[in-house]
């Protein structure tokens, strides 16, 4: 048997809001592209402009505006998001003291045929930027800065446009508020959905460790009852054998480990794994195929035991609640592999299947109780594969620490 390694933990890079910051960034980075084809025409557009500038700020101006966002759109899917936020911060930085910079770098008194500056065209997709890169309440000061600015800068480049310029730097300055609190509502949506999900992963470790503790405790009350009982029974007898005193100090060892032993740390053998994941299996779903080896003596700890267990439970509860395409059962097999590089579990079914990239994302129970659950233990990981018309597969992988 070969088990492949957990994948690295991606948990900070796939939470909802890193999600939403990856899809807004590359709607910046699209929109900043098609802003620019449309700005370029005309003497009032950046074909008409750029010769009025001088060469060193009409060529940065373009790459602060337009290129340094579509690069970020891109670049989203590639970095770290730490390094994304701050080619972000850096990208609205740079922007904004280009806009302040307009009249210095305007190669002529004001611009031909009384036009404004080009940039005014595109600037509040830098406004969103900040909203995304920054959680700071100070943001906000960089939707007013960029009102100001327009304002004052057209006022300096234009003849007789203070009115015009005021307008334009007020109606500027509602536009990207607008436009920056619609990107902060969404954002902020999104950590209420990771704060929520925190939560709920947190009371599945604690219940988990509960059941764990619960069920441990189960099995040595069992072994400590069936040593008490053999004791009795053995000393019942008109003559009892030698080995009666064994059999005491045993039962006496076993009900001393109620006291000092923590039910969690309770390691188990690979057949002892085995065998609770087919307990798990007869009682969700009896009819399922199963299949198991196991080889070597290794130990699980019974942390890795009840997470195996709670993944496939949840598996298999899933399989049998959708996976049927008429309301009956459809085939479906179990595989446990253990030796002493770790255990393999893998639960198919022949069922409808679905789009992973739909449902895995909204739906808790193949999140959070399969692969997030699996996640919680060391070496532990889960993996759901699944596709329209073609079945489910769940893979339930815990690596033996070196």
């Amino acid at each position: 048997m070969k088990i492949a390694l957990a994948p690295g933990d991606r948990v900070s890079e796939d939470t909802a809001r890193a999600r939403l910051e990856r899809l807004l960034y590359s709607s910046v980075g699209l929109a900043a592209l098609i802003y620019g084809g449309v700005l370029y025409p005309g003497a009032g557009g950046i074909a008409g402009q750029t010769p009025q500038l001088e060469v060193w700020y009409g060529a940065g101006l373009i790459a602060v505006a337009i290129i340094m966002p579509v690069a970020l759109g891109i670049l989203t899917w590639v970095l770290s998001r730490r390094a994304v936020r701050r080619l972000a911060g850096a990208t609205a930085i740079l922007f904004l003291a280009g806009m302040m910079a307009f009249p210095w770098g305007l190669s002529t008194p004001t611009l031909a045929g009384n036009a404004v500056p080009w940039y005014q065209g595109i600037h509040a997709l830098h406004g969103m930027i900040a909203a995304i890169a920054w959680r700071r309440r100070s943001v906000w000061v960089y939707g007013l800065s960029q009102g100001v600015v327009i304002g004052v800068v057209q006022q300096l480049v234009r003849e007789d446009a203070a009115k015009a310029a005021f307008l334009d730097g007020a109606g500027s300055l509602v536009f990207i508020v607008i436009l920056m609190a619609a990107t902060m509502g969404v954002i902020g949506a999104a950590d209420r959905l990771d704060h929520a999900s925190e939560i709920a992963r947190s009371q599945a470790a604690r219940t988990a460790a509960s059941r764990t503790r619960e069920r441990e405790e189960t099995r040595i009350n069992a072994m400590v009852h069936d040593d008490i009982m053999s004791v009795l029974l053995t000393a019942s007898r008109e003559n009892p054998p030698a080995s009666l005193g064994d059999q005491a100090r045993v039962a006496i060892a076993s009900i001393s480990s109620l006291e000092t032993r923590d039910a969690s740390s309770r390691m188990y053998s690979n057949r002892e794994t085995a065998m609770a994941l087919l307990d798990v299996v007869r009682r969700v779903a009896p009819s399922t195929d199963v299949t198991h080896h196991e080889a070597g003596d290794g130990e699980v700890p019974a942390e890795v035991v009840t997470a195996l267990s709670d993944a496939l439970s949840e598996a298999l509860r899933n399989s049998v609640r959708h996976a049927s395409l008429d309301g009956g059962d459809v085939p479906r097999h179990v595989a446990i592999a253990a030796d002493e590089r770790g255990l393999v579990v893998t639960m198919q079914d022949d069922g409808k299947g679905f789009n992973t990239r739909t449902v895995q994302s909204r739906r808790l129970g193949i999140r959070l109780s399969i692969i997030e659950r699996m996640s919680m233990v060391e070496g532990g990981s889960g993996d759901v594969s699944s596709r329209v018309g073609e079945g489910t597969t769940v893979t339930l992988t815990w690596v033996r620490p070196s």
